[in-house]
């Protein structure tokens, strides 16, 4: 009978000790996990950047248009830390009312509209939805492309060998949707250029897969083989649309806050 009972002990201590070893093991892992999450948060982790902001450029009844600061969020994001975003801090001031009929990447600055009505919101959707808003763009992109061109691609997702999703050409047979961005050079130095873009279609991502493409990627795009950079000089200098109540043309700008180098324009 002792014999037994100190069978059976042993084996529970055999248990115990299993458990608490395939417990620290895994609270070792979760460690493991929250660390590479921390430091890849540490290096970029898609939040809104310190110091970025945005203008006010004009407002009425129907209407915000506002010149966004490059790394600051449009929306947020499902994760807390993207809590902070250009559509918060607007509702923050002027009501949940406010919505959203197009957007600008994080990384991406210049001007966006914003509608203070849903009447307002309806009419701008359908404008960008049926291509009646003209967005003009201004890049600094690697090297000196031709003069003027047009790019005529079509676009998609596709999974990388990591696994991630990314935006690249796709053809439409692929799964891909019809692209075209017209350009012109504004200017040039040394090895790289400005460049005026004209988006004819709104896809994700349209101007800086279509510039990669053709061998001139946008500064500061390290996703699509762009030169380091402290910003990506991408900048959205111009909407002009009908606007949404009194059905007149409105157009709003912005200056490029960056030179054909990606520095700071002449004064």
């Amino acid at each position: 009978m002792l014999r037994c009972c100190a069978l059976l002990a042993a084996g529970t201590a055999e248990a115990l000790t299993s458990l608490t070893a395939r417990r620290r093991i895994r609270a070792t892992a979760a460690h493991a996990r929250r660390r590479r999450i921390h430091l890849s948060a540490a290096k970029d982790d898609g939040a809104t950047l310190p110091g970025a902001t945005y203008d006010v450029l004009h407002e009425d009844d129907d209407i915000l248009v506002v010149d966004k600061g490059a790394g600051l969020l449009f929306v947020p994001g499902r994760q807390p830390h993207k809590a902070d975003s250009l559509i918060s801090r607007v509702r923050s001031t002027h009501g949940d009312a406010v919505g959203v009929a197009h957007r600008l990447d994080r990384d991406t600055s210049g001007v966006c509209v914003l509608a203070k009505t849903k009447a307002a919101l309806r009419a701008l959707s359908m404008a960008f939805q049926e291509r009646q808003v003209n967005k003009t763009y201004v890049g600094a992109v690697a090297g000196v492309p031709a003069a003027e061109g047009v790019i005529d691609d079509a676009i998609g997702k596709i999974m990388t060998p990591e696994g991630y999703n990314r935006i690249a050409l796709l053809s439409e047979a692929e799964g891909g949707r019809a692209a075209t961005t017209a350009y012109r050079v504004l200017d040039t130095a040394g090895d790289s250029s400005l460049l005026e873009l004209e988006p004819k279609t709104g896809r994700a991502h349209q101007l800086r897969v279509h510039l990669a493409s053709i061998g001139h990627p946008l500064l500061g795009d390290a996703l699509h083989g762009g030169a380091s950079h402290e910003r990506l000089c991408l900048h959205s200098a111009r909407l002009a649309f009908a606007h949404p109540a009194t059905k007149r043309p409105v157009a709003f700008a912005s200056d490029a806050p960056f030179d054909a180098m990606g520095g700071p324009p002449p004064r």
